[in-house]
């Protein structure tokens, strides 16, 4: 039974959250390495954990996908496997060849040609002079440069020096394989390249650890899932549920980072009576909030794909009004409009309003958006008036979360899933399949 080629235990990573105290603690440890007592393993003022007991194991011929949103502690934890960083705690154990491309044109020196550095890096690989002779035309060949492989690499693009860095490390022959983000780099071909040569490494027995943004990439390459967040993790986990947590995760960042429109208060009825802002209308009647509610009515800022939810509006009508509807319009991150709920194009509602207060609960039976964050804009408008007499960008949201039956990883800009069935209608000819 052949051993682990990658093993990680409890492993640690602090910085300093400023360079004053990044220098302070650096040369404290630095006298405390050099009287034998060690670094100091608790966190200090002015730092943070970018790692905090890290553990996993990887054996030959594993592919582990490294997922995570921005600061999670991804290349921190590539840099320590690679020997640039060394770990505040725990230990680590890499049996084998590394082959690292953790930067663009990492460990190039721009003065050099692109044939000088070859051989720089491929001998800082591990790999013998003779063997990158040998190995030379493939590399040059594999990262599309064979004209401009003398020219200096300051002279290179940041694309043309990760094909370069990227062939010097896969064409190695390494038992391990660190990659940070570089399978989205070049041409559609290159690309395909980049992906055939990876699964050729991993049955050949190395061990690969990918680091990406890309569920696909995750999905086409790896066996093994594994999600840092804030420097932690829940361990190795499956592909799939390795996207699952990291899209989840990152849902929550991006839902946090843009806040739905307050809500409404009694004292502050007066809004804009021309349109070109956030909001406008009549003062006659106003939306004063919406909550988004689960299927047992409770207030609920997640909801899996699929669920039917409730959006409940308050409304303030301030004066006796007839032949009103209301709609929501719901927009996406990145798509606007996606849907339109409204109550007379559905049903033929018409509401009359009193002077006083309304509750009005919209139940979205069978929604199919995807995973993502989406934004409800309340408006209403009165059917003999083509103005609008309310209206409210962005006045709630909600994150539609993952489900545990269902992969999702096609294109993150889709917003709606419809519901489809594949059928084969014709198949090719038994002559056809024997030629």
């Amino acid at each position: 039974m052949s051993k682990p080629s990658v093993i990680v235990e409890g492993l640690s990573k602090k910085f300093g959250l400023s360079l004053k105290s990044a220098l302070k603690y650096g040369l404290t440890d630095s006298f405390r390495r050099l009287t034998g007592r060690g670094k100091n393993e608790n966190l200090r003022p002015s730092e943070f954990w970018a790692l905090k007991d890290v553990s996993f194991t990887l054996e030959p011929g594993d592919t582990l996908g490294i997922m995570g949103v921005n600061g999670s502690g991804k290349t921190t934890l590539l840099r320590i496997l690679n020997g640039s960083y060394s770990p505040d705690a725990g230990r680590v154990t890499m049996r084998g060849r590394i082959g690292a491309l953790i930067a663009a044109g990492a460990g190039f020196s721009p003065l050099l040609t692109g044939r000088e550095n070859v051989f720089i890096s491929g001998t800082l690989l591990g790999m013998h002079p003779s063997e990158i002779r040998k190995k030379f035309d493939e590399i040059v060949a594999f990262a599309d440069l064979e004209e401009f492989i003398d020219m200096p690499i300051r002279n290179y693009s940041s694309g043309m020096s990760v094909r370069l860095g990227f062939a010097v490390a896969v064409l190695g022959t390494p038992k391990i394989l660190l990659v940070d983000e570089v399978l989205a780099v070049g041409d559609i071909a290159f690309q395909k390249k980049c992906y055939e040569r990876i699964h050729a490494l991993k049955n050949e027995g190395t061990t690969i650890l990918l680091v990406s943004h890309t569920p696909g990439a995750i999905w086409a390459v790896c066996n093994k899932g594994f999600v840092l967040h804030q420097g932690i993790s829940r361990g190795v986990v499956s592909t799939e549920d390795a996207c699952r947590l990291y899209d989840h995760n990152n849902l929550l960042a991006r839902a946090e980072a843009v806040q739905p429109k307050e809500k409404w208060e009694q004292e502050k009825t007066q809004i804009p009576t021309d349109y070109g802002g956030s909001s406008g209308g009549t003062n006659e009647i106003f939306v004063t909030n919406v909550d988004v509610l689960n299927a047992e009515q409770k207030p609920n800022k997640q909801i899996a794909y699929g669920e039917p939810f409730i959006l409940r509006c308050y409304i303030t009508s301030a004066a006796s009004l007839y032949d009103c509807m209301l709609r929501v319009q719901v927009d996406a991150e990145i798509n606007k409009t996606i849907t339109i709920i409204d109550s007379y194009e559905m049903h033929k509602v018409l509401y009359n309003f009193s002077p006083g207060k309304y509750i009005i609960d919209i139940h979205v039976k069978n929604p199919r958006y995807r995973p993502g964050v989406y934004f409800f804009s309340p408006s209403i408008t009165k059917r003999q008036v083509g103005v609008h007499l309310f209206y409210r960008f962005n006045m709630a949201k909600i994150v539609i979360v993952h489900p545990q039956d269902v992969f999702f990883y096609a294109d993150f800009r889709a917003s709606y899933q419809v519901e489809a069935e594949y059928i084969t209608v014709s198949r090719p000819s038994k002559y056809l399949l024997e030629a």
